[in-house]
Parts: structure tokens; C-alpha cells; sequence
């Protein structure tokens, strides 16, 4: 019976080590990412105009807009957030600026737009994420966007595309160690 018992008893260590082990043992990262469908509403709150003199019809003009997106698919990514955008358009041809996605838990999206299509009342282009806050740090992705003006200060925009955010250690509600991640602690 001793050596029956020392074998169950260098067993129930042995599990009870694995177990410790696979419960201290750093969590696997991961990341979202999906294909996004945003539909927004957006009104200029201010438009600038300033004439340039190095020819007879050069002019740059600034316009804010302001509204509100939510995700056409009713996921949680960018819905029911804050809309905003500074656009820039130059008659000698750069049209494009920055959009700003913000959530209620002050999470924010940014990204850089190009128009690639402008036929009154509707413009066409293209947009890139360049970053973001909170939960969204670290994004990437791109897509497209169709706006549609609904009057001289509101229009209906159209966007869609692909998202990746890399996630916090899953299973952790603080930041890795840097370095963690090739195993070496600072």
C-alpha cells in the first residue's frame, strides 16, 4: 500500500502543478477584426474659405461636420458613436481630411480620407484608420464611403470595410509587462 499510495500521491501532485501552470501562465494574445458597415448622419457646423493668390481661381476651403454613426449590422464595433470630420478641399485638386469616431467610454477611431468621386449632391472615396484610443488602440483597416448631401448642411454617409484591433491579453485586465511577450520582464 506505500507504493501504491506514493504513486497517487506524486499523481495528484504532478495535476495539481499542470493546473498551477496552466493557470499562471501568461494568456495568449489575440486580436478583432471584421468587415464593418457604418451608416452616419452629419451636419457642417463651419465652413472656411480662404483664396489663394497664386492664381486667378485658387481657393482652399476647410468645413467641420458633425453627427452620429452606428454600425449598420448592429455589432458593437463604431455604433451608436460621435461623428465628426475636418475635410479639405483645394481647387488645384487635394480633397480629403480626417474622420473621428468617439464612444461613449471616450474609446476613439481615427481616420484619413480621400474623395475619389465628387458629383454633387454625392462624393465617393476612400478612408484608412491611422489609430485609436482605449479599446481601440492599435487599429488598422480601410474602406470606402459614399456621402450623399440631403441638403446644403446634411448629408447621409455610407461607409464600409475591414477592421483588425489588437486585443489586450486575453483573460487580463491590465496591460502586459513590455517585453512580456518574447518572455523577458522590465
Amino acid at each position: 500500500m506505500g507504493q501504491r499510495h506514493h504513486l497517487a500521491s506524486a499523481l495528484c501532485s504532478a495535476i495539481l502543478a499542470a493546473t498551477m501552470a496552466a493557470c499562471l501562465a501568461p494568456p495568449a494574445a489575440a486580436e478583432e477584426s471584421g468587415q464593418w458597415h457604418g451608416k452616419g448622419v452629419i451636419v457642417i457646423t463651419s465652413t472656411n474659405r480662404v483664396k489663394v493668390d497664386d492664381s486667378a481661381n485658387h481657393t482652399i476651403a476647410t468645413t467641420e461636420w458633425d453627427g452620429a454613426i452606428f454600425n449598420g449590422e448592429g455589432k458593437a464595433f463604431l455604433d451608436k458613436a460621435h461623428y465628426q470630420v475636418a475635410g479639405q478641399v483645394d481647387s488645384a485638386g487635394a480633397r480629403g481630411g480626417y474622420k473621428t469616431f468617439s464612444e461613449g467610454d471616450g474609446s476613439k477611431v481615427f481616420a484619413k480620407f480621400t474623395n475619389t468621386e465628387a458629383k454633387p449632391p454625392e462624393f465617393r472615396g476612400t478612408f484608412v484608420f491611422t489609430g485609436g484610443t482605449g479599446k481601440y488602440e492599435g487599429i488598422t483597416g480601410n474602406g470606402t464611403f459614399h456621402l450623399m448631401m440631403v441638403s446644403d448642411k446634411a448629408g447621409w454617409d455610407e461607409l464600409a470595410g475591414e477592421y483588425k484591433i489588437p486585443t489586450q491579453l486575453m483573460g487580463s485586465s491590465t496591460p502586459p509587462a513590455v517585453g512580456a511577450a518574447d518572455g523577458k520582464s522590465k
